[in-house]
């Protein structure tokens, strides 16, 4: 009976000191926005385009992507280009890791068969920039349609880099921010 109570005892100590820290940890990782991962994209691309960026989230993202996404994706912004869906999978996740709320507002498109270019405002709170407050950022998408299967086959990003990430790191922000202001008082 005396082994049994220690062994017992010794049981929960292991599993509190080894078990209990990573369940805890893995909670962290539980997104502060929706998590719903059955989203239906509707047919009209103008529309998929809207749901796919107000529906995403880190939770729902792979599954989002491969309705959304071909399999050979060419992806361009300016941090870079990436190929195929599974590496845009992965940008987004890290992209989206940190996210606490993003939603897009979109204003205007126009489009010529399968290719459609649409502006929108992106705002943006994340744990890593400015502590916390949300971000407004404006850009254009420029998307084409795979006409056979209705996925994006290429998707490029225009927006300023400096007013979505630079401007909001303490010492180059101000920096950029001053450069900015000298620039445009000319």
């Amino acid at each position: 009976m005396y082994l049994k109570k220690k062994f017992t005892s010794f049981s929960k100590a292991i599993f509190l000191k080894s078990f209990l820290p990573l369940a805890i940890s893995l909670l962290a990782y539980i997104p502060l926005v929706s998590s719903s991962t059955d989203v239906t994209l509707p047919k009209n691309p103008k529309e998929r385009v809207i749901k796919f960026f107000n529906s995403a989230n880190f939770s729902n993202m792979k599954s989002l992507c491969e309705k959304f996404y071909h399999p050979n994706l060419i992806f361009e912004d300016p941090l870079g280009t990436l190929e195929g869906r599974n590496e845009m999978i992965k940008y987004y996740l890290n992209l989206y890791q940190n996210v606490v709320d993003i939603r897009f507002d979109f204003k205007d498109s126009t489009s010529n068969g399968n290719i459609y270019m649409l502006s929108w405002v992106m705002y943006l709170k994340t744990k890593k920039l400015k502590s916390g407050e949300e971000i407004k950022l404006e850009g254009v998408s420029h998307l084409k349609f795979d006409p056979k299967t209705g996925l994006v086959i290429y998707h490029r990003d225009y927006f300023d880099m400096g007013a979505f990430i630079y401007e909001h790191i303490p010492v180059v922000g101000s920096l950029i921010r001053y450069i900015k202001r000298k620039l445009s008082s000319h």
